[in-house]
């Protein structure tokens, strides 16, 4: 008796994941090849070594170019990132506040360039590929092959801008992308 339960419970699971999957399939056909992966709802950008400190639009900005700073960790919606994942193993990051995209300003390749909510267009500046790092995982920029990192190294308030990546990562360049709730 259990086990003939058990096994309508497991071909009812196979039977919905099909269901789930052929969905899936099927929305997946109706956009162009290699344009949409994975999506996910309030992710925080968290600072590996300082996980209670985030990325974070300044003042809860919702205006193009809004910088971004390590912020105190609170759950507030300009702490909060809807992921987008490509078929090329690059994430967009946009904010759920604002609905702009994590970018670099003005598209700059330069050191120091600062990381800036912008409309979300497809740019390479605002797709980041999750490097695996020892605790973490580098944002590196598919136009620019660098780095997201606090400026000056860690402290609330930094401006995060964009950097050549340290080789096995560093304090102020390893992050985690945490699903889940904020706080």
């Amino acid at each position: 008796m259990i086990i003939q339960r058990r096994m309508v419970r497991t071909i009812a699971v196979l039977a919905v994941g099909s269901l789930v999957l052929t969905g899936a399939s099927v929305q997946a056909m109706s956009e162009p090849p290699g344009s949409r992966g994975i999506e996910a709802r309030a992710v925080t950008l968290r600072l590996a070594m300082l996980p209670d400190q985030v990325a974070d639009v300044a003042s809860a900005s919702q205006d193009i170019g809004a910088k971004l700073v390590q912020w105190q960790l609170s759950g507030a919606p300009n702490q909060l990132w809807e992921t987008e994942a490509t078929l090329d193993g690059f994430y967009r990051f946009k904010s759920a506040n604002s609905g702009k995209c994590l970018n670099v300003l003005g598209g700059s390749g330069a050191d120091g360039a600062p990381i800036v909510q912008n409309p979300c267009g497809g740019t390479p500046t605002e797709l980041w590929k999750p490097v695996r790092r020892i605790l973490g995982y580098q944002l590196v920029s598919k136009g620019t092959g660098k780095c997201v990192a606090v400026a000056g190294g860690v402290g609330g308030g930094h401006a995060l801008v964009l950097l050549t990546c340290s080789p096995n990562g560093a304090n102020s360049d390893i992050w985690l992308a945490v699903w889940g709730p904020p706080v």
